[in-house]
């Protein structure tokens, strides 16, 4: 009786997370319903953070600390070092990443961004066919 209760509780658990949805399917969703248009991070992201750091594929340990100021696991956490088809959204309070996301690049692309850092209030991204440097992707209002 016990593993069909246990069996049981590891079947309905995911159903139950399946409501909220993740930071990046929040960033699809906005970026979808806007036409494709624009990505407004401070609303996909509502709790406190202070700014955004952005890492593109193959970014390594030494693009956290250049990027961010400080270390963090990034070879326990992300596959960026392999993985071409994401950009890592690292959201930052304080010296520390409160939450972070692997986005996949077809749904809303950053990776141009990679090692830079935006401003909460400046994180709305527009995307742009013809970027002055770069390929099509998301970049914030100038």
């Amino acid at each position: 009786m016990k593993c069909w209760c246990i069996l049981l509780l590891l079947l309905i658990l995911p159903a139950c997370d399946s409501t909220t949805p993740t930071i990046t399917e929040e960033i699809t969703r906005q970026f979808q319903s806007s036409g494709r248009t624009f990505v407004n991070l401070e609303k996909v992201v509502p709790n406190a953070w202070d700014k955004v750091c952005i890492l593109g594929p193959y970014s390594t340990l030494k693009h956290v600390y250049d990027t961010l100021g400080f270390d963090w696991p990034l070879e326990m956490l992300s596959s960026i070092s392999t993985d071409d088809s994401i950009a890592l959204l690292l959201f930052v309070e304080n010296q520390e990443v409160i939450q972070f996301v692997e986005h996949p690049r077809r749904d809303g692309d950053f990776a141009n961004l990679s090692r830079q850092c935006v401003a909460r209030n400046k994180s709305t991204f527009y995307h742009l066919t013809n970027p002055p440097k770069g390929w099509p992707g998301l970049f914030p209002k100038e």
